[in-house]
């Protein structure tokens, strides 16, 4: 059974300069034909980019917008005046012990 193997890839792997022309050839002329596909797949993912770029672009400002709208959290406004009304009782500080040896 692996000899059968063998034998067979190596008669695939030896092609005449002929078969190899050709081969390249086909290559070519394949690659040629698919160029406008390509070109058409890029063009058109480009395209595709651009637009989610806008829409993103659109919701941030939209976000923007509304926050701007909004004016200054509420939280920030109550939470300032009663820190500026009201001083913070200090705790009474422990004397520090110092090391001795």
């Amino acid at each position: 059974m692996s000899e059968e193997t063998t034998n067979k890839t190596t008669e695939q792997d030896e092609l005449t300069p002929q078969q190899i022309e050709a081969m390249r050839k086909n290559m070519v002329a394949y690659y040629k034909e698919q160029i406008s596909t390509l070109k058409l797949q890029a063009e058109y993912e480009k395209l595709l980019a651009d637009i989610e770029e806008s829409r993103a672009k659109r919701v941030m400002n939209s976000i923007r917008i509304a926050q701007m709208m909004a004016g200054p959290r509420q939280e920030e406004e109550e939470e300032e005046p009663e820190a500026q009304d009201q001083p913070q009782p200090e705790e009474p500080r422990k004397p520090r012990k110092l090391k001795t040896e």
